[in-house]
């Protein structure tokens, strides 16, 4: 027996993290054999993923620490599907992920590392079984960003833009033509949170094992 993996990913502001929750309840009810379900996210906590939350707070424009930031992803990443993921789909859980090698094909991008370089160190990460890329238009997501921010009382970073949102929704909605082979699924996610996790029940149905 496999397991089976799912990726959420997408745009800030996107409500991604909600229907994660929401697919994790679901298929948590669905049957006792979905009782083995794990939530994991990137980066990690692992020694690459804690390096680059230091590079993080080291950048003061979206542009800084690229080629650091490049290859600690692709370790960080290698890290991730050798010593979590892998090993649970191996035992049979469902394993959801917050952020995948999507992520960096886009924000990499923007940020101004070569698209055919970030593309190519990526392609042959593990394939999950289905993608998620939440789709919000760049004015919706920044608006929930900065309603986020003024309850939280918190800054937005560099990389909450509107103009850094724009140019990383074009690459997401690029990846199913760039990437063929793997089930890449957009998903609107400008409408209401019961009606975007419509759209996403059926796909989790089809993939799990």
């Amino acid at each position: 027996m496999t397991g089976t993996f799912i990726v959420f990913d997408g745009l800030p502001g996107s409500g991604k993290g909600t229907q994660i929750k929401k697919a994790f309840e679901y298929i948590f009810d669905k049957s006792k054999k979905y009782d083995n379900i794990l939530v994991t996210d990137e980066p990690t906590n692992g020694p690459y993923g804690l390096a680059i939350r230091e590079l993080f707070k080291q950048q003061k424009t979206s542009a800084d620490c690229k080629a650091e930031l490049f290859q600690a992803f692709i370790d960080d990443r290698q890290w991730h599907i050798e010593n979590v993921i892998k090993p649970l789909i191996e035992k049979d859980f469902v394993v959801i992920c917050d952020r995948y090698k999507y992520s960096s094909i886009a924000y990499q991008t923007v940020q101004g590392t070569d698209f055919e370089k970030v593309f190519a160190s990526h392609k042959d990460f593990l394939a999950p079984d289905l993608a998620l890329i939440m789709d919000v238009s760049p004015e919706e997501g920044h608006k929930r960003i900065s309603y986020a921010k003024d309850e939280k009382r918190q800054d937005s970073d560099k990389f909450r833009e509107l103009d850094f949102i724009t140019n990383l929704r074009k690459h997401f909605l690029d990846l199913p033509t760039n990437l063929p082979n793997e089930n890449i699924q957009i998903i609107d996610a400008n409408v209401s949170i019961s009606k975007v996790f419509e759209q996403i029940k059926p796909l989790i149905d089809k993939v799990l094992h």
